[in-house]
């Protein structure tokens, strides 16, 4: 047993109506080409007429024809066609060839006879699952035609539902078709069904050089040892386990099945590189507050898999305009001991210039309900320092408080994709809902001059949304909807507070960070095509939307924001290589337009 989904074999209905058949399908043709005038040449198509029971009938449709050479052959193709409407004592009385018109006229004379029908259907050795339920399966009837078709379509229903109820290997043959003793049109059907074991999973393997460990892999293709192999479908295993990105290539499952029904499931799998080591460059041009051009850059270093149990590290260092810094570390196990359960720590350092230095400590739990919907719950402290540039006193306080936040907060994901990387079709969702109480320490000048240290706290909430929608249109040619949005309540504001929007990985054609809001958000259209399952080329439109709050001696204000601009990913033998164009309506020219390269390299 291997990639099949069915694994029985069973004797075909027809083959236990032979009997029947004997009673005329020789004769009837012997003497139907006895009867026939001599043929017309072989290259002359005839048309063909039937005849039944003495009356004229239409021809019918599942009977093909061909040259009158072929005769006998076609008289066959039309007893076949009356057995299959459970005229099994069907004869082909005769058949006649008239050569006179300019086609040859052929016309078959045939007797139906009784139609047989189904006198009873029994069904034996059913105990798993109830007769009644087997019989609500089959359209096979007593009192209707015995059609070989539907009862071979019923068996394979019937093989469907024992699969699911944890015997894969059962049997069902016909066992009995034997004319009724009160009526010879009628027969006795009886199936013989042999359940087989009820399969239990003693345990998955995996190849001998594979780091995924075996209690990984079953929890990923939604399995449980020592437990019944319930509804076991190969095809869907291998599918569900191709979607992770933890896998380069997912081979046919193996099952080998031992006397007592407990059986061994072996899964060929090629994992994904262990890795992946991300550098993006980017050249920001001269603008009017910056009299040359900048490059701007990221490194981005991944660990997946770590240890076998799909553990995850990650390390980011930014380098933005201006002399700000980023560093981002991360650690995430998504099968705690083997459960749906994910749990991931984060540290987030970073500073701006001399005006001040941020550090986010986060702690985030997720819990998977399946079909790609989790729950999650955050946990994170947030502390602002201010630099000497920071605690200096602009108009009536100091424009960057020293603060504290802690926030608490709930959130989900929903992630339906048909391929991790570069999908066609599908919808990811994530959205989180948290709040926070502030504490922060100022200096404030007061209606006299004078200035003081003031403390306060107060209430804040933030909401944070993702989505993307992919929709494939032709061949290779994907639509991408989506967007993601940051809007921040608060009683009162700090900049430090505030969301950034702009650069490649937000808003696309203005610099880096360009945007400082506490609504922030970016709504976006690609229009893809794919070059293979991870390469692409694609053109862009997003627009920005962003809300900022009075701060100090500047006023609110709120605005919207396009860009656009082409760009393209490639899978090389070097590493997966990026490159971007985006341009903005405040753009002179388009020798001013961002461009960004990246290259991702496989450790």
């Amino acid at each position: 047993m291997s990639g099949h989904r069915r694994h029985v074999v069973y004797p075909t209905v027809g083959a236990v109506l032979l009997v029947l058949v004997g009673l005329f399908c020789s004769g009837g043709l012997r003497r139907a080409a006895a009867q026939t005038a001599a043929p017309a040449p072989e290259t002359e198509a005839a048309q063909w007429h039937l005849v039944l029971d003495g009356t004229r009938a239409a021809w019918p449709d599942t009977v093909a024809t061909a040259l009158i050479d072929s005769l006998q052959a076609v008289g066959r193709r039309v007893l076949r066609h009356l057995r299959r409407d459970g005229y099994y004592h069907a004869t082909l009385d005769s058949a006649s060839v008239d050569t006179s018109s300019a086609g040859p006229d052929v016309r078959f004379y045939a007797r139906r006879g009784p139609q047989v029908r189904v006198g009873t259907l029994r069904l034996r050795g059913d105990s798993a699952v109830p007769a009644a339920e087997l019989r609500a399966l089959m359209e096979t009837e007593e009192g209707a035609p015995l059609r070989p078709d539907r009862l071979e379509a019923d068996i394979h229903r019937l093989l469907d539902r024992y699969e699911e109820a944890g015997h894969p290997l059962a049997q069902i043959r016909v066992a009995e078709t034997t004319p009724s003793a009160a009526e010879s049109s009628t027969l006795r059907v009886t199936l013989q069904i042999d359940e087989g074991p009820a399969l239990w999973l003693r345990r998955v393997e995996v190849p001998d050089d594979a780091r995924t460990s075996p209690e990984l892999l079953a929890s990923l293709a939604g399995l449980e040892e020592n437990k019944s192999l319930r509804g076991y479908d190969p095809v869907a295993l291998q599918r569900r386990l191709q979607e992770h990105d933890l896998f380069r290539e997912v081979g046919a499952p193996e099952l080998r099945v031992a006397d007592d029904g407990g059986a061994v499931l072996r899964i060929p799998i090629e994992e994904a590189p262990p890795g992946a080591f991300d550098a993006v460059l980017g050249y920001l041009p001269a603008s009017q507050t910056r009299d040359s051009g900048q490059l701007v850059g990221s490194g981005h270093l991944v660990l997946k898999h770590l240890f076998g149990g799909g553990r995850r590290a990650e390390l980011a260092l930014d380098r933005r305009p201006g002399q700000t810094s980023i560093v981002d570390v991360s650690v995430a196990d998504p099968y705690l001991f083997g459960r749906p359960v994910r749990l991931a720590g984060r540290f987030r350092g970073e500073q701006r210039d001399s005006t001040y230095g941020e550090r986010i400590y986060e702690l985030e739990g997720g819990y998977r309900l399946g079909n790609g919907l989790e729950l999650t719950a955050t946990l994170s402290r947030e502390g602002v320092r201010p630099g000497p540039a920071g605690t200096q006193v602009r108009g009536a306080r100091q424009q960057i408080s020293r603060a504290t936040t802690v926030f608490y907060g709930v959130g989900v994901r929903y992630r339906q994709l048909d391929r991790s990387r570069n999908p066609r079709r599908g919808v990811s969702l994530d959205v989180q809902l948290s709040q926070g109480r502030k504490e922060r320490r100022l200096r404030r000048v007061d209606a006299a001059g004078d200035t003081t240290r003031v403390s306060d706290s107060f209430r804040q909430e933030r909401l944070r949304g993702h989505v993307r929608t992919y929709l494939p249109l032709f061949d290779r040619q994907v639509f991408v909807a989506g967007g993601e949005g940051s809007v921040l309540l608060s009683r009162d504001y700090d900049r430090s507070d505030l969301f950034r929007l702009g650069g490649a990985a937000s808003l696309r054609g203005y610099n880096e960070d360009r945007f400082l809001g506490n609504v922030v958000a970016r709504g976006l259209v690609e229009y893809r095509l794919q070059l293979d399952r991870a390469s692409y080329a694609h053109a862009f439109f997003d627009l920005g939307y962003v809300e900022r709050p009075a701060l100090g001696a500047t006023t609110a204000t709120q605005g919207w924001h396009p860009g656009y601009g082409l760009g393209m990913r490639l899978r090389t033998a070097l590493g997966r290589i990026s490159a971007s164009y985006a341009l903005n309506p405040q753009v002179q020219s388009p020798a001013n337009g961002r461009v960004h390269l990246g290259l991702s390299v496989g450790l």
